[in-house]
């Protein structure tokens, strides 16, 4: 994997696209247990190529879930199981809605795993800032972060 991906914007460049979705495949438990959960309940069987198209079509959005699913159907182009539809009225805000995150968002969260996981493997701390372009402070927080995890 070449984790220079991470260190520019989202440039709608093929290779750039093929990855972010051959990280995605890669770590995709990872990435789901720290979206929203609503948002990774909904997006759980998708493969990477459909989550970056649903991020891209209603990444940003607020969305209303209402009392039938069949709106919520249409709204987002997919059919959603009963247990499901269930499932994510129960993790609506108080008015009945769901923010989805945005682009920058989803690729905020990928560039952290990609980074934590770099210090994990030990990464030199010149490559990380060369490569993810974050600063000394972070890999020092990140690798205490580490440390206190593995004395647990």
């Amino acid at each position: 994997m070449h984790y220079e991906i991470f260190g520019a914007i989202y440039t709608n460049n093929i290779n750039h696209m093929n990855e972010l979705q051959t990280f995605y495949r890669e770590h995709k438990v990872e990435v789901l247990s720290r979206l929203p959960f609503f948002l990774a309940e909904l997006v759980e069987p998708f493969s990477a190529k459909e989550f970056y198209q649903f991020i891209e079509l209603h990444g940003g959005k607020k969305i209303y879930l209402g009392k039938h699913k069949s709106k919520l159907e249409e709204n987002l182009a997919m059919h959603i199981s009963d247990s499901r539809y269930i499932k994510l009225c129960s993790l609506a805000d108080s008015s009945g809605y769901i923010e989805i995150p945005n682009r920058w968002g989803i690729f905020s969260l990928l560039r952290k795993i990609a980074y934590e996981n770099s210090i994990k493997n030990g990464m030199e701390n010149n490559e990380l800032i060369r490569v993810f372009g974050i600063s000394q402070r972070t890999i020092s927080t990140v690798r205490k972060k580490i440390a206190v995890l593995k004395q647990s």
